[in-house]
């Protein structure tokens, strides 16, 4: 019975507390119901205070006399009778068959098996003027005059939806302009998308840690882009949008997102069960589980796709299978191509704007054939860097550059220096790797990228040169059984247990050919001195 005691409450000074009348025993609300306290037999709750809590005749916590008008909570009452283990009615102060509503029979149950305590939370007063000001107010309506009434009105979207349902409204995204005509509406969004894509962007730079210069880029994308071509050790980036930190594994990046962007962002990592992607938000992980790991049962109606969640077979037919007209141009176009479809597109050779890809497309196949023609014989090119090209290689004999020891030629100087170092200039910068001579530092540092910086291949884990990776990554075909693998790898270990009979293996390397004739080839020009 000692925890029916609770802290007295402080009200703040110079404000009233807002709650209910306080319970005689534990001083405390009586927020659940009470009753009064001629319903108890006052002096058996003297003698029971005595016993139960341990109290004498001079504590000051003993109920000295307790008014008629007092009140004691049900938690009191509750916590005195199931507290009574040893049932002697001469302690038994609360009363027997007591009335209680629906609500606080429901409350006795769960608090005699001990799942509700007594709590309670004090309320403050609140200043209403003070409270609005905090509150952002919301966004008034957009004002305007009406281009049927002549009237101007502070709520105009309304008015012209409930009075002019015909007015046609511009289909941009917060422009509130009506009009008319389609046409009018078609000149004043090219207009807008013209501003738009002309309007000169902020550029941000970013700079690289890793290059001993200082290197700016404009883009994360350029950044990307570099870090692939210059770092490679570097190929795990940061997975918090904005943040342009690599590291060189998915651990150090991990513990970089928890002690930078964690507490910002209050989450964490989820860690894909099969593979090893890793997400910060929970419902991109079931998007990638969905799609790469769930078994594909699911098959759509009108074409051959399979998806492993049944959600995704609603959002493909939606996207490919349903198809709205255009108002433009009258073509079907599907749900996914919408957009791109509607949008306004200029032509890049004769400046002419159209109001959908559509028309686009009806004038690109006439405006490519004979738009750029050459004035001396006559010929016609669909771009027109190509037919500056054929001016200067057939009509302008000065601008060619002619090889000195060779009949090579070209139009780029640069093409023709990088010749010369090639071909003819000596060759005296030694390749410390693979003992090969150059002439120049550019072509010994093109090699080096080339030939002796090593990636692995993610399909068969094989470490390659950059040379020989773009060949070994495509789709290779078995001969025999027509299976089909993305790498080369991943071929010859099919061919090993394919049939074995049908090729035939070189001993000193992982070569495997299909005839014998290109084994023996292989061998004498790799594998024997001459």
């Amino acid at each position: 019975m000692e925890s029916i005691r609770r802290h007295e409450m402080q009200p703040r000074e110079g404000k009233t507390p807002i709650q209910k009348p306080l319970c005689r025993l534990c001083e405390c609300p009586t927020s659940d119901g009470h009753v009064l306290a001629s319903q108890v037999d006052r002096l058996k709750l003297r003698k029971w205070a005595m016993e139960v809590m341990n109290l004498t005749e001079e504590d000051e916590n003993l109920p000295d006399v307790v008014e008629e008008d007092a009140l004691i909570c049900y938690f009191c009452i509750w916590q005195a009778e199931f507290g009574d283990e040893s049932g002697d009615e001469a302690v038994a102060w609360w009363p027997k068959n007591l009335d209680l509503e629906e609500n606080a029979k429901v409350l006795r149950e769960n608090y005699s098996i001990g799942e509700v305590e007594q709590c309670w939370v004090q309320l403050e007063e609140v200043d209403l003027a003070e409270y609005e000001k905090e509150i952002p107010k919301k966004k008034k309506c957009v004002s305007g005059v009406c281009i049927y009434c002549g009237k101007s009105y502070n709520h105009l979207m309304n008015h012209v939806n409930y009075m002019h349902k015909k007015a046609i409204k511009c289909g941009i995204r917060g422009c509130v302009t009506y009009f008319h005509t389609e046409e009018e509406k078609e000149q004043h969004m090219q207009q807008v998308s013209h501003e738009k894509q002309n309007k000169p962007q902020e550029s941000r730079k970013i700079r690289c840690k890793y290059c001993e210069t200082v290197l700016f880029l404009s883009s994360s994308s350029n950044l990307k882009k570099h870090m692939f071509r210059k770092h490679p050790e570097f190929p795990v980036v940061c997975t918090r949008p904005g943040c342009n930190e690599y590291f060189k594994t998915k651990s150090e990046m991990m513990n970089h997102f928890n002690s930078s962007h964690k507490q910002a962002v209050n989450q964490d990592l989820y860690l894909c069960k099969h593979c090893e992607y890793f997400t910060p938000m929970k419902y991109r992980l079931r998007e990638h589980e969905e799609a790469r790991h769930m078994p594909k049962i699911f098959k759509c109606g009108s074409c051959d796709a399979k998806f492993g969640a049944k959600r995704l077979v609603g959002m493909h037919y939606k996207e490919f299978h349903t198809f709205d007209k255009c108002k433009t141009c009258g073509q079907d176009v599907s749900l996914s191509y919408k957009a791109v479809h509607r949008k306004p597109s200029v032509c890049c050779r004769c400046k002419l704007s159209f109001g959908c890809s559509g028309l686009y497309q009806l004038h690109w196949k006439s405006c490519k054939k004979s738009l750029f023609s050459c004035k001396e014989c006559g010929k016609t090119f669909p771009v027109l860097w190509k037919l500056n090209k054929h001016v200067r290689k057939a009509h302008t004999k000065t601008s060619i550059v002619y090889c000195d020891h060779c009949n090579h030629s070209t139009l780029d100087k640069s093409k023709m220096s990088m010749h010369m170092q090639r071909k003819h200039l000596p060759k005296t910068i030694k390749c410390g790797e693979c003992n090969k001579f150059f002439a120049s530092e550019c072509i010994l540092k093109n090699h080096k990228y080339e030939s002796h910086s090593f990636l692995r291949c993610a399909e068969c884990a094989q470490e390659l040169s950059r040379c020989k990776l773009s060949y070994h990554q495509t789709v290779k075909t078995c001969r025999h059984c027509e299976c089909k693998f993305k790498c080369q790898g991943l071929l010859e270990k099919h061919m090993k247990c394919c049939d074995s009979n049908n090729y035939y293996f070189c001993d000193k390397c992982p070569k495997i050919y299909d005839k014998k004739s290109s084994l023996y080839y292989h061998i004498l020009r790799n594998h024997i001195e001459k």
